[in-house]
């Protein structure tokens, strides 16, 4: 891409430096984890330089590694960073290639080594076998065998990541790893475990709630307060419902950004109380891989960073 990474290198650097003079609401000691905060981020899409791909992606994406270790430097610069940071799948750049997984692990590290929980979701340009040898242990820790499903817990409110990765049956193939499912045995456990929910708790997944037909499921659980998801590399707001009788539920989607790879760039900060959350919208960049030079770069790009960052998403626990 030509739009010049150096100016978005230098627009980040400068955010990050504002993020940190504004602190958590939960303000402490300096340094201190918050645990009433969460990050999220979602399709990282971090790994390989183009020439050391196993399977070609097509496009080189040069800046990733760097835009990652950026993003991963403004959470740890809060006065006081969240002490879960959880992650809304597609690790992987494209095809899963174990080298991707350990450029990721790389980029993530500064978060674990600063003692916050980092847990991942998978995503549909996830590899089960390729992910396990840099994140080891959720095969072990699983809710769901055959599935990573994790369970985050926090004094406030919960969250529950799923697993609607379909492996592709072909590798290096775009239209092969655009599937995407729960299968039968994480709905079961859903249908289980979301009625006897005695907490405020978020459903997470890569993939929406309606396209994994839950939204109902999730909708009618009362204890369920939001859906959080990735896949489409935008701030997206939009709700489940399960119907319009006089005992309907209906309860906030939300979509959240790439963590530095294209279209809306950048993370959320949830902030949990006893009654309510409130999602703090961080938008860092907004870009398209086309050859544009930073002369040529489109109004509307900056227009939808201004339209996003700093927003505010409220999830009431009533």
């Amino acid at each position: 891409m030509t739009v010049s990474r150096r100016d978005f290198m230098r627009g980040a650097v400068a955010v990050a430096a504002a993020g940190a003079m504004e602190g958590c609401a939960t303000a402490g000691e300096l340094g201190k984890l918050d645990p009433y905060s969460i990050g999220v981020i979602s399709d990282i899409h971090t790994g390989l330089p183009w020439s050391k791909q196993q399977y070609r992606t097509g496009r080189e994406y040069p800046w990733q590694p760097d835009m990652t270790k950026s993003l991963v430097q403004e959470i740890l610069s809060l006065k006081n960073p969240p002490a879960n940071v959880i992650g809304l799948g597609d690790i992987s750049l494209a095809f899963g290639e174990t080298g991707d997984y350990e450029v990721a692990a790389e980029a993530l590290k500064p978060l674990t080594d600063a003692g916050i929980k980092l847990t991942l979701a998978m995503g549909n340009h996830d590899i089960r076998a390729e992910f396990l040898k840099f994140f080891p242990g959720y095969d072990k820790t699983t809710k769901v065998p055959g599935r990573f499903v994790s369970v985050v817990e926090t004094p406030n409110a919960d969250f529950i990541l799923l697993d609607s990765l379909k492996e592709p049956t072909t590798r290096g193939s775009y239209p092969a790893c655009t599937g995407f499912e729960l299968g039968n045995d994480q709905v079961k456990w859903l249908e289980k475990t979301l009625p006897a929910l005695e907490k405020p708790t978020f459903v997470c997944s890569h993939h929406m709630g309606d396209a994994l037909k839950i939204g109902k499921l999730c909708a009618k659980s009362p204890k369920v307060v939001g859906y959080l998801h990735g896949h489409h590399h935008h701030w997206m707001t939009n709700y489940l419902f399960n119907g319009y009788s006089d005992k309907a539920r209906e309860i906030r989607m939300m979509g959240f950004p790439s963590f530095g790879l294209d279209h809306d760039v950048g993370w959320g900060l949830i902030r949990t109380e006893p009654e309510r959350a409130v999602l703090h919208c961080r938008t860092r960049d907004h870009y398209f891989p086309a050859k544009r030079t930073a002369a040529e770069r489109p109004a509307s790009w900056d227009a939808f960073v201004r339209d996003w960052d700093g927003r505010r998403i409220t999830f009431e626990f009533a």
